[in-house]
């Protein structure tokens, strides 16, 4: 098969972007370095949709929406996500899942209490992907760079688990390649996800939006040999936070039950964890949670790790959830390369300074579905306008020097975390650009020799790049604002910073530029 349109990255934004295309007569390549949708960021999430209560309630969405995002959205956006989200979730309950209705969202249960929401909903539309014939699944295939000509995007090149270089071309590309949370050494992200995307997209020219804003959940599972997974709400009422000495944090400030602080207090409440734990461990302590408790959902999860939650308690921390940045598209989910497409967290715009919970998954079925059917639409108006493809402009990696590529992941985490984590300062933020480019500089001169080094690399050039890009677009913003908090900028600013930022960058001379135009300028 030579596809029409060619997704990049199969979570739910990408899944529901094949399916779109292929709905629209489309002939479909999905590709992935893994498992079409169980490798990605979209099986470890809470199943959780936001949307409007009622069609004629939409403004109040909308509202809601600014209100988190701290007036940064993309007004625009977050409206179509407001009228496209009935058909949404009309998509959501075709699929024959248990679906629980709260006002303002709708949650996918699962039936083995054991079993993450986000794995049976990935599954079952995974099955559908697998059902149509126009959909092949391109497994295994690392994407490495775009194919493009001096009239735009014409495919993929990448590097497939036998290691053999290989290119598919096709007339639309759409990038659904998640996030880039694993660039940190705390995150409850899948550990592939290191900014592959942004790295993509910027190679290929085009700007990234607000790429200093990163949200982080305030309480991760961080004990030793459990893995760092986010502790899904709402939490029992017996549920306590308590730091080294036993204290209870939530008494101590003033902050309620943690439902509410998480709902209310996000930021600031991560903040607060984050700064408790310099004085030492901060644990979440479960011993006085009814038996009955642990075998329904989310603590029946995290009786699957240990024994010693129900025991004792266990050491958490804020991690690094979700980026609010990235491309900029149009209503068909058209970037403004010619030929390529965005869905899901590449897109810049929903979010703005931080992201509604919920929010995450109803916009990757509305991206998605919007950016396979605008690429089907280009395919068949422009299928005769295909040239020559050539390589994506990008830098060179002359690979001279042996490197420990391992300890050169875990140095670039530590640099993100302690520098552009939770609560950042402008000395800290020019500190870890100078680190971050020496690691670049370093990745640059690396030799590799197995496939899995050649990857491993490739990562760490993303992870490198989309720090690079989050730190420099940080410097510039003199304010604190959502996701975004400055110890030497504490307040918002909106006389001077209601502004969002864009940062491109030049392959050349490799330099990062940054501006900030005013809020729907763009």
């Amino acid at each position: 098969m030579s596809p029409d349109v060619i997704v990049v990255g199969a979570g739910l934004a990408g899944m529901t972007a094949a399916l779109a295309a292929e709905e629209a007569g489309a002939d479909v390549a999905l590709v992935d370095r893994g498992a079409i949708g169980l490798g990605t960021n979209s099986a470890l999430s809470n199943a959780v949709f936001s949307g409007p209560i009622s069609p004629g309630r939409a403004d109040e969405y909308v509202d809601l929406v600014l209100r988190v995002g701290k007036q940064l959205n993309r007004v625009a956006y977050v409206r179509q996500v407001a009228r496209e989200s009935s058909g949404a979730v009309a998509f959501l309950q075709s699929l024959g899942l248990e679906i629980a209705r709260i006002p303002g969202q709708w949650s996918v249960r699962s039936a083995r209490p054991e079993v993450i929401p986000g794995v049976v909903l990935v599954r079952r539309v995974a099955e559908l992907v697998a059902a149509r014939s126009r959909i092949r699944a391109a497994r295994g295939l690392y994407v490495r760079r775009l194919l493009t000509s001096p009239d735009g995007v014409f495919g993929v090149a990448g590097v497939d688990r036998g290691g053999r270089e290989r290119t598919i071309r096709a007339p639309a590309v759409i990038l659904a390649c998640g996030g880039a949370g694993a660039i940190y050494s705390r995150h409850d992200n899948q550990a592939s996800m290191m900014g592959q995307g942004y790295r993509l997209a910027a190679g290929a020219g085009l700007a990234l939006w607000d790429m200093e804003f990163v949200q982080c959940y305030p309480i991760v599972l961080d004990e030793p040999e459990m893995p760092m997974v986010m502790i899904y709400p709402p939490y029992p009422r017996e549920a306590t936070l308590i730091d080294a000495s036993g204290a209870d944090l939530l008494k101590k400030h003033h902050l309620g039950d943690i439902n509410q602080a998480i709902v209310r207090e996000r930021d600031t409440f991560a903040a607060m964890l984050a700064a408790e734990a310099h004085a030492g461990s901060v644990c979440v302590d479960l011993r006085a949670v009814p038996d009955t408790s642990w075998a329904f959902h989310p603590l029946s999860l995290l009786a699957r790790f240990r024994s010693e939650c129900r025991s004792r308690p266990v050491r958490i921390s804020p991690a690094v959830h979700f980026f609010m940045g990235g491309v900029q598209t149009d209503e068909e989910g058209r970037t403004s390369h010619t030929g390529l497409f965005a869905c899901g967290e590449m897109v810049w715009g929903l979010h703005g300074a931080n992201r509604m919970g919920g929010n995450a998954l109803m916009e990757c079925l509305v991206s998605g579905r919007r950016a396979g059917l605008g690429a089907a639409r280009w395919v068949r108006a422009h299928s005769e306008d295909a040239t020559d493809p050539v390589p994506a402009s990008g830098e060179t990696v002359s690979g001279e020097d042996r490197v420990d590529l391992r300890d050169l992941r875990r140095r670039l985490q530590d640099v993100a975390w302690k520098h552009a984590g939770v609560v950042r300062s402008g000395e800290g933020m020019a500190a870890g650009v100078r680190m971050v480019e020496e690691l670049w500089h370093t990745l640059h001169r690396a030799r590799v020799g197995t496939l899995r080094e050649r990857i491993l690399r490739d990562d760490l050039m993303s992870a490198a790049f989309t720090l690079r890009a989050v730190l420099t677009a940080g410097l510039g913003r003199l304010e604190s604002r959502g996701s975004f908090l400055r110890d030497d900028y504490p307040a918002q600013d909106d006389a001077r910073w209601l502004k969002n930022s864009r940062t491109s960058w030049d392959p050349d001379s490799d330099r990062l530029h940054v501006d900030y135009l005013p809020v729907n300028a763009a």
